[in-house]
């Protein structure tokens, strides 16, 4: 097999004293898959950064060890971002130019500019949104199009950054075709991945990093599928969590049954639509959508990648503008009600977290909803610490929020939402790039949420979605087709 990259790390630092990763040795061969996991903190992206030759360059850090890259290329590798919002460019108006953009700026021909283009919207199942404006797409398709762009250079070496984080599962399967194709074909393929199932399917050969050092190396089902996982805070695949929580209700009893639940359709509804519809510009995204949320319920909205779901939160919030239809929460509607009016009783958590975080501190910027809404200092102080200790983030009240991790990140904007305390709390894709105890955080959030009102959860975590919220409900194609509530 020819070598692509080769990565012996002493120690990667960044300022003076944070070691970010050491004792790394590892070697990739051309048309080999080897999948990277860990705690959230573990060293995976700066990993995955030292593989792309970004390290040093284009972010700044201090690197003790050798980094070679035998297959050349210009790039020498293609990457693609955890947050896809952060690899636009902005320079192309619709997807197949931002897609160009890398090989023009390579001086590809263009005639072979077309030609990869094509190919990689092939590749990245984006095919169809090739004309779309990228600012409009939702969060699985603008990753396809981040995942596109990265195919695009065509470099020997492909390094992806939580690439299906973002994707329903149906696209995560797509995707995992496209990288065996890929790799079939000579590329070599660096990813990294908190989706375990993902990693014991795909890969070939999987080094699991702790505290900025590896753990264990081996192939997946060596490494992975194993029960008690060897990380805990790294958790284990669905599969196995499912068989070991199994065996352990066959043996003693149900430990994981949703205790002291009742079945929220008995409960009073507190959110009401009727008739929804909504949309961009000529595009109709919600067409007469109707859906009731009891109170007292956390719900999972489930549904393909731009079936509506983000669209739908945004319209509860008034940021997209309703065409047709009503909107209820409890006895008060919504619809007449400006943004800053529906902020009293609705919390929303985009999925682009850094968009919504903009203070000097983590304890200032969970404070801000509170005071906003004229609440004494001292109260606001109480709401955001009751807030940060549900999300775990209790410790870090001085630390500023772009210092954080993109996940502590996603569990700073949910605090946020929640010090107002709003009797609707939707999140969008709170687990992706998770960890188990960035998702236990999060469910017990929830949890408390439930206590004022109900959560609303768009996901694709269907691990997720059955252990924390009481039902799902289904959206395609902007139209709810599907409720189902959990046996209690």
């Amino acid at each position: 097999m020819t070598p692509v990259l080769t990565l012996d790390i002493r120690r990667i630092r960044y300022g003076r004293n944070t070691v970010a990763l050491r004792d790394v040795a590892l070697e990739l061969e051309a048309g080999e898959i080897v999948g990277v996991a860990g705690h959230v903190g573990a060293g995976k992206t700066t990993l995955a950064l030292a593989a792309a030759g970004l390290l040093g360059r284009s972010v700044a850090a201090s690197i003790d060890g050798r980094i070679v890259h035998h297959g050349g290329g210009h790039p020498c590798a293609g990457f693609v971002f955890a947050n896809p919002w952060t690899q636009l460019t902005e320079l192309g108006g619709t997807v197949e130019e931002e897609v160009a953009v890398g090989p023009e700026n390579q001086g590809v021909p263009s005639a072979a500019i077309r030609a990869r283009v094509d190919r990689a919207l092939a590749l990245a199942d984006a095919t169809h949104l090739a004309q779309r404006v990228p600012r409009d797409l939702s969060g699985g398709e603008l990753q396809r199009v981040a995942l596109a762009s990265a195919l695009a250079l065509d470099a020997p070496l492909l390094v992806l950054d939580e690439p299906t984080a973002q994707l329903d599962p149906e696209s995560t399967d797509r995707f995992a075709q496209a990288v065996r194709s890929l790799a079939a074909s000579g590329t070599a393929v660096l990813i990294v991945e908190q989706n375990l199932e993902l990693l014991l399917t795909l890969a070939t050969r999987v080094l699991v990093l702790a505290d900025g050092a590896p753990l264990a190396t081996g192939s997946p089902s060596e490494v992975l599928d194993r029960w008690p996982p060897l990380d805990a805070r790294l958790g284990a695949p669905a599969s196995v969590e499912i068989r070991a929580r199994r065996e352990m209700r066959d043996g003693r009893d149900d430990a994981y049954a949703h205790a002291g639940r009742c079945a929220p359709a008995a409960r009073a509804p507190l959110l009401c639509i009727d008739d929804l519809c909504a949309g961009y510009g000529a595009r109709d995204v919600l067409r007469d959508l109707s859906l009731t949320i009891p109170n007292g319920s956390i719900t999972a909205w489930l549904g393909a990648n731009g079936a509506g779901k983000s669209t739908l939160a945004r319209t509860i919030m008034g940021l997209v503008p309703a065409r047709r239809g009503a909107i209820h929460l409890g006895d008060i509607a919504l619809d007449p009600l400006p943004v800053e009016e529906r902020a009293r009783h609705v919390g929303l958590v985009f999925q682009d977290p850094s968009r919504q975080l903009f203070s000097r501190t983590v304890l200032e910027e969970v404070m801000v909803a509170p005071s906003a809404l004229g609440y004494p200092a001292r109260d606001a102080d109480h709401r955001a610490r009751e807030a940060l200790e549900a999300v775990g983030l209790e410790h870090e009240l001085r630390v500023h929020p772009g210092d954080l991790s993109s996940q502590a990140q996603r569990r700073l904007a949910i605090a946020a939402a929640m010090a107002a305390g709003p009797r609707l709390l939707i999140l969008d894709e709170p687990t992706a790039g998770q960890d188990a105890e960035g998702r236990a955080h999060i469910a017990r959030a929830l949890e408390r949420q439930r206590e004022r009102g109900a959560a609303a959860v768009i996901t694709h975590d269907l691990a997720f979605a059955h252990g924390a919220c009481d039902g799902g409900v289904t959206i395609d194609a902007g139209q709810v087709s599907f409720i189902r509530w959990n046996t209690p």
